[in-house]
């Protein structure tokens, strides 16, 4: 019998994953655990945002920073600045700002804060301007690391993240779930996962939320992307046939 494997990416994110679910042999199921909601800039951050030809490089972190960066800069930009490196998280990333007609620079693997720090454009950064196009929260390893090689960093949190008030338990059984994010955790463990459900958590910084909150029935990708998580699920159900 396939397995029926809940994905818990924002509404408008899970198509992908999904597919690829399918094409594996599972039965997807979808319930967002998390909403984004885009926040209110105050007046330095729009400055930022006016300001973006005085950057080096831009970083987005995630698909999501991408849209609300492009719907932000909107009225400032009608055409993009040259000269500044646009550089995402990872290959989903990369391709939304492809596709808003930005070149983008991303790691060829890794897909995290730390292989970001490796792309060339991030290592000679004395005096230079970098911005960052955030969510609320994260991880500050970024900021910090290039302001230890002389580089300005001016952030902007384009959006929030909150639970999802309308979630609810696709009919089980439910055998998987997909966490790709800490936020995401705290949202779904509000609404109890079973101790028999396998969790796939999108990082070890993933995983350790989880085991903290007791739950031991898990597996963790190489990263949160789709592929990652799918291979990461597939290559533990063989391991443990």
């Amino acid at each position: 019998m396939s397995l029926r494997v809940l994905v818990t990416r924002p509404a408008g994110q899970e198509a992908p994953v999904m597919a690829l679910l399918a094409g594996a042999g599972f039965i997807p199921l979808h319930q967002s655990t998390l909403c984004i909601e885009p926040r209110v800039l105050d007046a330095r951050e729009r400055g930022y945002l006016m300001n973006l030809d005085q950057y080096h490089a831009v970083f987005l972190v995630s698909t999501n920073a991408v849209r609300r960066a492009v719907e932000a800069l909107a009225d400032y930009w009608p055409q993009w600045p040259v000269g500044v490196h646009w550089i995402a998280v990872g290959e989903a990333t990369a391709a939304v700002l492809i596709d808003a007609g930005l070149p983008a620079e991303v790691p060829q693997s890794g897909f995290n804060s730390e292989a970001v720090l490796a792309l060339p454009a991030l290592q000679s950064l004395d005096e230079k301007q970098v911005l960052v196009l955030r969510g609320e929260g994260g991880r500050p390893l970024f900021a910090e690391t290039l302001a230890t090689r002389g580089a300005r960093v001016d952030q902007v949190a384009l959006y929030r993240r909150v639970c999802n008030p309308a979630f609810q338990w696709p009919a089980p059984p439910v055998d998987v779930a997909l966490v790709t994010s800490v936020e995401s955790w705290h949202c779904l463990q509000q609404h109890r996962p079973p101790q028999q459900m396998l969790l796939v958590a999108g990082s070890a910084r993933i995983g350790a939320a989880i085991r903290a909150a007791g739950y031991g029935n898990l597996t963790v990708a190489a990263s949160p992307h789709d592929e990652d998580m799918v291979a990461c699920l597939t290559q533990h159900l063989m391991k443990n046939r």
